[in-house]
């Protein structure tokens, strides 16, 4: 009779012992009872493993203990809610403690921003690993269960890099940069390839264990097979990657092109002061200084300067000085000069954009990107383009609270004698977007340029974890990448992700090298977020699947007992 059957889908059965949600198979391992502590280690030790720390493989395992606490959840009917939360908001506290900035001119409202998104940024961090127990819950096999889970963390990772809300800083992959073998999977899947390895890997480890504990003796009598039996699972889900890794940093050969000379002026400004400055001639003739400087030792065809690097605008009046004397530098040196700055436009409402420009030398015309990829509470107030008065809610005490919208990925074509170099020119957070560093390839950008302004979060890991996404980045598209940073880490990234040069941190100075542009593309650069948009419809096709199945199961069952 369909009312005794002990599943029902989205429902439980009331028979005890046979309840689908407590099968008399499991036994429970008692370890419920340090749920908090477990939820806080391994929490912690996902945020631990991100760069620059040399931690990655503990990435591999950390999910393992709260998946354990998960299932202990489902046996005792416990709340595994705010234990996730835990989890989710010790992971966020280990990598990204520092965005709250610990200086002692830090203004007040970015500590509040950075201790506000320490606590919603867990609620975006959890949601697929809640599918775990809510199916299991609802008696799906243990192993069905972990398949939609990497499944949707997967999906949720890419969706968490869509919209107004979006903050991809803590994609699982990132944790792997420091093995570039098991990285180079990016080019055929962007960094949510490495994030299914990795999260594919804890829920092998833990159906191991779980099988394990259930088959207690036959593990204690042998366990070498046991072993080995581990080693197998891990070295299926790592065989491919790493093989296919190697391969690719044996045979990654450079495009024949001819080498575009860079330098990179690290200037180490005062990131808090600068807007303060009625004159901005000094810290135009501290960059100049360092240029020039270097250019006793070594000639080269461009230079980078950083995010904002003159916070004024360039192409109205109120910059038209600076403007010119860059422009007679560029053609007295036959040096190109890439600068940040800010591009304000309009009176009623000012529309500010922060900006960066190219000045080649004999130029007339100077191409501008204008950042389209903001700081959600940082660097505008989400949804306030559709609801203008959300923009007056950011107000924070250093230069400008609120910036606009760009366009998008603005290729900036810089001319050196009869052979153009494409640059693909991201203004800080737009280089953790897997998919816009993509759109500037795709429009023909053969050299990629982060500017950015890290100084706020001098003597924190914030610097060197943004200089690791970019090495994610150079491995996703193949391009050579140069980086350069108010304050540190400046350098320079090959398309393999390895760093090649880096100045060091919070000193002014000057670098340069040869960076060859790269012609081609990858299959990731050619077929977008190909991966987590099949894990989304893979994982819904899994739970859709799996529903039939039991709902037939159910069907007969009721028409035997009738019988």
């Amino acid at each position: 009779m369909a009312s005794r059957t002990w599943f029902a889908w989205g429902g439980r059965s009331r028979r005890g012992a046979a309840s689908a949600s407590n099968p008399p198979e499991q036994r429970t391992t008692g370890i419920w009872r340090w749920r908090w502590g477990i939820a806080l280690v391994s929490g912690a030790a996902v945020g631990s493993a991100y760069p620059p720390t040399i931690l990655g493989p503990l990435a591999w395992i950390a999910f393992v203990p709260l998946l354990a606490v998960l299932d202990e959840a489902i046996q005792r009917r416990g709340r595994w809610g705010a234990v996730l939360y835990l989890f989710g908001w010790a992971w966020h506290g280990a990598a990204n403690w520092w965005v709250m900035s610990w200086q002692p001119e830090t203004d007040p409202y970015l500590m509040v921003a950075g201790a506000v998104l320490w606590l919603v940024h867990p609620l975006f961090l959890i949601p697929a690993l809640a599918l775990y127990p809510m199916l299991r819950k609802r008696a799906m096999p243990r192993r069905w269960a972990l398949a939609v889970m990497v499944a949707g963390f997967v999906a949720v990772e890419w969706l968490h890099s869509l919209g107004d809300l979006s903050y991809p800083w803590l994609a699982l992959g990132y944790t792997q940069l420091r093995n570039l073998a098991l990285a180079q999977i990016a080019d055929l899947a962007g960094v949510w390839g490495v994030s299914l390895v990795v999260i594919a890997l804890n829920a092998v480890i833990y159906d191991w264990v779980a099988d394990a504990l259930e088959r207690r003796r036959t593990v204690l009598a042998s366990p070498g097979r046991a072993a080995l039996h581990l080693g197998g699972r891990m070295l299926a889900v790592l065989i491919v990657p790493l093989v296919y890794g190697v391969v690719r940093l044996l045979d990654f050969t450079l495009s024949p092109a001819p080498p575009l000379r860079i330098a990179l002026v690290q200037a180490n400004i005062n990131p808090w002061r600068k807007w303060a400055y009625a004159d901005m001639q000094p810290m135009l003739a501290e960059h100049r200084r360092l240029q020039d400087s270097l250019r006793r030792h070594a000639s080269f065809d461009l230079a980078i300067w950083s995010e904002t690097a003159l916070p004024v605008n360039l192409l109205d009046a109120s910059g038209a000085e600076l403007l010119q004397q860059i422009r007679s530098w560029c053609d007295s040196t036959s040096t190109a000069v890439l600068t940040g700055f800010a591009d304000v436009e309009g009176y009623h409402p000012v529309r500010a954009y922060n900006a960066a420009i190219l000045v080649a030398p004999g130029a007339t015309h100077f191409p501008v990107h204008r950042k389209s990829r903001l700081t959600p509470f940082g660097e505008y107030m989400p949804f306030s383009d559709a609801f203008p008065e959300l923009a007056r809610l950011l107000q924070w005490g250093v230069g400008i609270s609120s910036w606009a919208k760009g366009p998008g990925a603005t290729v900036l074509p810089l001319v050196r004698g009869d052979t153009l170099a494409r640059l693909g020119v991201m203004i800080c957070i737009e280089s953790i977007y897997p998919n816009y560093a993509a759109d500037y390839v795709r429009a023909g950008a053969d050299v990629l340029v982060v500017i950015t302004n890290d100084a706020w979060y001098d003597g924190t890991p914030g610097p060197d974890q943004h200089f690791a996404i970019a090495q994610m980045r150079a491995i996703e598209t193949r391009r050579p990448i140069a980086r350069c940073a108010n304050s540190g880490r400046t350098g320079f990234i090959a398309p393999t992700g390895s760093a090649l040069l880096l100045a060091p941190a919070r000193v002014a100075t000057c670098i340069a090298a040869p960076v060859i542009p790269q012609r081609g593309t990858t299959f990731y650069v050619r077929a977008g977020d190909w991966l987590p948009m099949c894990m989304g419809i893979g994982g819904l096709a899994m739970i859709a699947a799996w529903g039939i199945a039991q709902r037939r199961w159910r069907v007969r069952s009721a028409d035997g007992g009738d019988e």
